[in-house]
């Protein structure tokens, strides 16, 4: 996986929220106000181990934001307590999947031998419990994959129905994928070393911001027809 340069999340979101101040109003109000660090040492003790150094910088200045709007490309950031009502749900079903496994075992005993491998470790099984939530939408979530390895950090994503994926289009991490979204938004280029391009942004007339146009909600025509334009680069001089 290439190297993308990271600068400090708090630098990322900074450049993010004053391009959303300038051009896009409406969506900078969609942002929640800083987690407080109170809720994140609770979040830690439910998780049993830090949350990722990239997502708690990010949820002190964001906690979360409203889940029905795509405020950054292909993410609907959940706030803490979202994470860890994820978390905890998907380690539910893991457990109810491994049981329901495990009976199913024990009932066919003897009959095929070698059918005992469905409970063996998987690269990238159903769910893991090192898999830390970040956004979520419609069962599925994305995760940053806290497992050790070479792999610890990146952001990657866990179907509700299938196994985690972090292979092409994951982000090496959540910091590396802020810093593309603010690279986007001040300078109208892809981040080097960036797994993929997101969609064009447009801002609404109403100071909302979508990623790339697709009419929804009855809307017909082109962006243009409906007020949206390509989404300015960069703050006035």
């Amino acid at each position: 996986m290439t190297e993308v340069p990271q600068p400090p999340v708090a630098d990322s979101w900074a450049r993010i929220d004053a391009w959303l101040a300038v051009h896009a109003p409406a969506a900078a109000a969609r942002l929640n106000p800083g987690a407080d660090p109170a809720a994140l040492a609770a979040a830690e003790r439910v998780l049993g181990i830090p949350l990722p150094a990239d997502l708690a910088a990010s949820l002190a200045r964001h906690n979360g934001a409203d889940p029905d709007v795509e405020v950054l490309p292909d993410l609907r950031l959940l706030p803490v307590d979202g994470v860890v009502a994820q978390w905890e749900l998907r380690n539910q079903v893991e457990a109810e999947l491994r049981e329901d496994e495990g009976e199913g075992e024990d009932e066919g005993e003897g009959e095929d031998e070698g059918e005992d491998e469905a409970l063996a470790p998987q690269e990238h099984p159903y769910w893991d419990r090192l898999w830390i939530p970040v956004a979520h939408f419609q069962g599925d979530l994305d995760v940053i994959d806290m497992r050790p390895g070479p792999g610890q950090g990146r952001l990657g994503w866990s179907g509700h129905d299938g196994s985690g994926s972090f292979g092409d289009g994951a982000w090496p991490s959540f910091g590396a994928y802020l810093a593309a979204v603010a690279q986007v938004l001040m300078t109208g280029e892809a981040a080097p070393g960036a797994p993929g391009r997101f969609d064009d942004p447009y801002v609404g007339p109403d100071g909302e911001l979508l990623w790339g146009w697709l009419p929804t909600g009855g809307l017909r025509g082109t962006a243009e027809e409906n007020g949206y334009r390509r989404a300015p680069v960069g703050l006035p001089s």
